[in-house]
């Protein structure tokens, strides 16, 4: 992604956060839902800017020295441009800069593009839940995945 940049989100930022989460998701977050995690103090929230419009965002929730990526988009007219991988480099620089030491996440079994990216930025995998994914036919797997090497990441 050319000339973009990375920074906290904001409550003033909702609207285009909003927007960009039901571009994003099949079944988006609540405004009250997206609200919370905007102004809440556990929590870390990016976006990824061209510009003047929102092309990515972060949602992460921390505890201690553990975070967990709770949420990650990109724009779909954008995918496929390094913008996620860029978001998360940056999200791992932040946390180690927090002396937060271990990232957790889970992720549709389905999601290859996803899965790819979070194994070649040092994530592994720490098992599935079953079902836990709603779907157009029933449901799918949850991979729950952890990284703590974010040096490493960050040069990979």
């Amino acid at each position: 992604m050319s000339k973009s940049s990375i920074e906290v989100l904001h409550e003033t930022d909702l609207a285009a956060l909003i927007e960009l989460e039901m571009a994003c998701f099949d079944h988006p977050w609540s405004e009250k839902q997206l609200s919370t995690y905007l102004v809440g103090e556990r929590y870390l929230c990016f976006g990824l800017w061209q510009a003047t419009r929102l092309q990515g965002f972060a949602l992460l929730s921390t505890v201690l020295d553990e975070a967990e990526l709770l949420q990650i988009g990109v724009h779909p007219d954008y995918r496929g441009q390094g913008g996620a991988t860029e978001l998360l480099r940056y999200v791992h620089a932040q946390l180690d800069d927090q002396g937060i030491n271990r990232c957790l996440l889970e992720v549709r079994s389905s999601n290859a593009a996803a899965l790819r990216l979070y194994r070649r930025l040092a994530y592994q995998e720490d098992g599935i839940r079953k079902g836990y994914y709603p779907t157009a036919s029933g449901s799918e797997d949850a991979i729950l995945m952890s990284c703590n090497k974010f040096k490493s990441a960050l040069d990979g």
